[in-house]
Order: structure tokens, then sequence, then C-alpha cells
């Protein structure tokens, strides 16, 4: 089986593959998620982090060294067989980093799943973790599992901590230079609305790609109990910007001092 090597690990292609992008641009891609990821929130040792859709642990691996021996990491996602190739491979060289597989059903990756999205606590205490992300995750969701996810965010999150998101924000004119420009492969166009604030890429695979409007955004993060850590980072997903911080665009979240899970 044809497999890529990745900080001293051995990762099948295939489950590579199934975490979005390939074995080419695998490195690329984490060093940039860390380093935004360490712009936000310093990824230093001792570190509590849980991160939403670690696929094959593109961002866990390169992790355990910043945060070392004495920080914890809880890796989760909906693909068994990637979370199965973490718990042998990247969990018996780091046991502080646990990896949870969330049965959810999803058209795309776990058509079978038994849960709904709105089913899944994540797995930790509440307050009890540094830094919470999700690269790459929240792009497909609908609002219902949008505001799930970030109320469990808000619950698992310490009082000083940081919950480091991507999205797509669009405005009409972010939708008419995306269309116009189409510059990623997946022809990411949004006219269909699903409901208000709420658009969608495709009709007939609704969380395929999944925009909000800031309005609703705003909405889905104080109804969560999270209020925004500074301005929505720019993504360069639509070609609307001409200066961007990473791929998509970034929600940078912390817990409302009033919040009490």
């Amino acid at each position: 089986m044809p497999s890529t090597s990745f900080h001293g690990f051995e990762i099948p292609d295939d489950l590579i593959h199934r975490t979005g992008g390939g074995p080419e641009t695998l490195t690329v891609i984490s060093e940039q998620h860390i380093r935004n990821l360490s712009s936000q929130h310093p990824l230093t040792s001792g570190l509590r982090v849980l991160e939403i859709g670690c696929g094959i642990g593109r961002d866990a691996i390169p992790l355990a060294a910043l945060i070392g021996a004495n920080g914890s990491y809880i890796g989760t996602d909906v693909i068994y067989e990637s979370i199965e190739w973490c718990q042998r491979h990247v969990s018996a060289r780091h046991p502080n980093f646990e990896f949870v597989w969330h049965d959810i059903r999803d058209s795309l990756h776990n058509p079978g799943g038994e849960l709904e999205p709105s089913d899944v606590r994540l797995p930790a205490a509440a307050g009890s973790v540094d830094l919470v992300f999700a690269q790459s995750v929240f792009t497909h969701m609908l609002p219902d599992q949008f505001q799930h996810f970030l109320a469990e965010a808000a619950r698992v999150v310490s009082d000083d901590g940081t919950v480091y998101l991507t999205c797509f924000r669009v405005d009409q004119e972010i939708l008419d230079t995306a269309r116009r420009t189409n510059l990623t492969q997946y022809d990411l166009r949004f006219e269909h609305q699903y409901s208000p604030g709420c658009y969608v890429n495709e009709l007939d695979h609704l969380t395929g790609a999944v925009a909000y409007e800031m309005s609703q955004l705003r909405r889905l993060v104080d109804a969560a109990g999270l209020q925004f850590r500074g301005p929505v980072r720019l993504g360069a997903w639509s070609g609307h910007f001409p200066v961007c911080f990473d791929g998509q665009d970034v929600l940078v979240l912390a817990r409302r001092p009033t919040f009490n899970g």
C-alpha cells in the first residue's frame, strides 16, 4: 500500500486523500495550519488541545513535539479508519494523544453512521481544554450542526482558552468574486440559499460546502456562549481579498465571561 513519510510516520496515501488534499500537499498544509494556530494561541509545552476533525493526524503529529509529554491532545473524526490508524501509531508513540471515533452520519465520509451531530458530546470535561480547533470542518455544517459544535466547544474550552475554526464567510460581493474567479477545484459558487444567511453549494449534497453571512455567524457564535476575539481572518478561497491569512476564512473565538457551560 503506498504511503508517505511524515515526521517519522508512514501514513497510507488512501487515508491522506480521505482527509482532504493529497500526499503532495500534506506537509505544506500542516505547516500552514500550525503556523496559523500558533499566531492565535501559543503552542507551548503543557497545552491541552482538542481537535474536531483530526483526520490522520496531519496537525496532531507535529503538535506532539510542541506540547510535549506534559500536554494533552484529543482528536475526533467520523472516519473510523483514520482514527484507528492514529490510535495504533500516534497514540502508541505519544500516550498523551487520544483519538475518538464519532459515528456521525455523513453522506461523504461516513454514510452508514448511526449518530446525528446533535447526539455527540466532545470527549472532554467542562473548561478542561486550552485550545479547541477545527480545520475545514465547520465548512460542512448546516446551522443546527454548526451551533451544536460551537456550544460543545464553549463547554470544554477554559475561560482563557481559544476556539479556532475555519469557515466560508460570504456577502454578495464575495459571492460575485468567487463565482467569477472560481479558484478552487470544488466550484464554490454557493448559489442555493438553505436558510437566512446560510448558503449551500450543492442541493444533492447539502454539507458538501456551506457558507454563512456575517450576521448569521454572529448569531451562532453568540447563541453558543462564545465571543469573537478580533475580526474574521480573511481566506483566499474566493479571490476577493488581496491579502489572506489562510485558504478558508477563520473565526478566532473565546468563551464569554458570563457563560457557565
